[in-house]
Formats: structure tokens, C-alpha cells, sequence
């Protein structure tokens, strides 16, 4: 129990400062009530995995874990996996949330046109989950919806962190 309430003291320290961090160099920006974001990434295409790598029970499964994880449990949120053109060119995950109805929907880009090897998807999925949720827990900060780059840097940062830690204690219990 006192090692769960360390990793989670450290997990907290980490996010704070980064949060700090990125909310002391924001500009003031007025409060949006619907707002969404994008994922990254460099370059993806096509490819034909015989066994299904991802399934939506495994994303919602890693929605409910990091939602409880980051304090979102007031959130309603949905995910599902997509094929390349439902997302914005250029990105692997979206989330467009709902501040007033505490609503949120993320989407994962498919395995099927993912060009990462078969052995980093599921990781880099789970990441992306984590990244999209992080943004969440930022929706209330005064950010600047046509300038994200330094958000995106700051979230990048704070879910491979988390995801990091989470790595760590996993393979400590093993």
C-alpha cells in the first residue's frame, strides 16, 4: 500500500510540475466549452496485420483505467479504433470533449494503417490514449486553440512520463 501511495505521490509531482510548467508560459485565452485535439504523427502507411492487434474492449479498457487514474471519473467518455481517413491528416488519435456535459470521445488510428512494427502498436496506442486524456484534464486551462505546439510538447511529455512510470512498476511486480 505505502509503495502505491509513493508511485502515486510521484506520478501527481511529475504532472504538476509539468502542468505548471505549461500553464505559466500559456497566454490568458478565454474559457472554451468545446474543444478537441490531435495526436501526431510522422508518417503512416497501410499494412495488412493477419491478427487483430487492438480491439475496442482493450482502448475503453485503458480509457477507464487512465480516466480513474487522472481524476476524469465525472467524464463520460468513448473510444473507438478508426481507419486513417476518419482522423485529421497527419495524426494516429483525436479527442473533441464537451466541458458543459463533462462528455468526451477519442479516436485511435487502426493497426491496419499504423507503420509501426507489430510489436510497438499496442504500446503506442495506449500512449496515444493517455496523450488524448491528458489533454482533457488541461480543458479547462486558458489555452490558445490556433497556437498548440507548446501544448503538444507539454502533453507529449506528461503521458510518456506517466506511461514510463507505469512501465516501471510493471516490471517491478514481475
Amino acid at each position: 500500500m505505502l509503495l502505491g501511495n509513493i508511485k502515486s505521490m510521484k506520478v501527481a509531482g511529475v504532472f504538476v510540475c509539468l502542468l505548471a510548467t505549461a500553464v505559466a508560459v500559456y497566454p490568458e485565452s478565454p474559457a472554451k466549452v468545446t474543444a478537441s485535439r490531435t495526436t501526431p504523427v510522422t508518417s503512416v502507411q497501410p499494412s495488412n496485420p493477419d491478427v487483430p492487434l487492438l480491439t475496442e474492449e482493450m482502448i475503453n479498457g485503458w480509457v477507464k483505467s487512465w480516466q480513474r487514474r487522472l481524476g476524469l471519473e465525472e467524464w463520460k467518455i468513448e473510444a473507438r479504433i478508426v481507419r486513417l481517413h476518419q482522423l485529421q491528416k497527419g495524426t494516429v488519435a483525436n479527442i473533441h470533449w464537451s466541458l458543459p456535459r463533462r462528455t468526451a470521445n477519442i479516436k485511435v488510428l487502426d493497426p491496419a494503417d499504423s507503420n509501426l512494427p507489430r510489436t510497438e502498436v499496442v504500446r503506442d496506442t495506449e500512449l496515444s490514449v493517455v496523450h488524448e486524456l491528458i489533454h482533457l484534464t488541461m480543458a479547462k486551462l486558458p489555452l490558445d486553440s490556433g497556437d498548440t505546439e507548446l501544448e503538444e510538447e507539454t502533453v507529449k511529455r506528461i503521458s510518456g512520463a506517466l506511461l514510463s512510470l507505469e512501465k516501471k512498476d510493471e516490471e517491478r511486480r514481475h
